[in-house]
């Protein structure tokens, strides 16, 4: 059986673009050079470690789950034309309430 792999750097690609964030900025953020930071976007799920994949959402202020299941997320063209982050900031929110929502779920128990 086929493995699928998910597009990671596909993903991040697209939130860092969003945010409109440069390849540099978030490569100085990361502490590595905008090269190594380039070879992350460009590769699949099994290069990028679970950590380094904490430390990017951080800086895209979103996270991994966002990040793993992006790709998923159908954007319609004319959303894309427009340069409208509406769509992309409000599923980071979504996703940032609902951690916030479930830490305090558990520390509550």
């Amino acid at each position: 059986m086929k493995k699928h792999k998910i597009p990671i750097g596909d993903n991040i690609r697209l939130v860092r673009n969003r945010l409109g964030y440069s390849q540099e900025y978030v490569a100085g953020r990361l502490g590595i050079s905008k090269q190594r930071y380039r070879q992350l976007e460009n590769e699949e799920q099994d290069s990028i470690t679970m950590g380094r994949l904490s430390e990017i959402a951080v800086v895209l202020e979103t996270d991994i789950e966002t990040l793993v299941s992006l790709h998923k997320v159908k954007f319609s063209k004319p959303e894309l034309q427009q340069g409208d982050n509406q769509v992309l900031h409000q599923l980071i929110q979504t996703q940032q309430e609902l951690i916030i929502a479930l830490k305090g779920k558990t520390s509550s128990e």
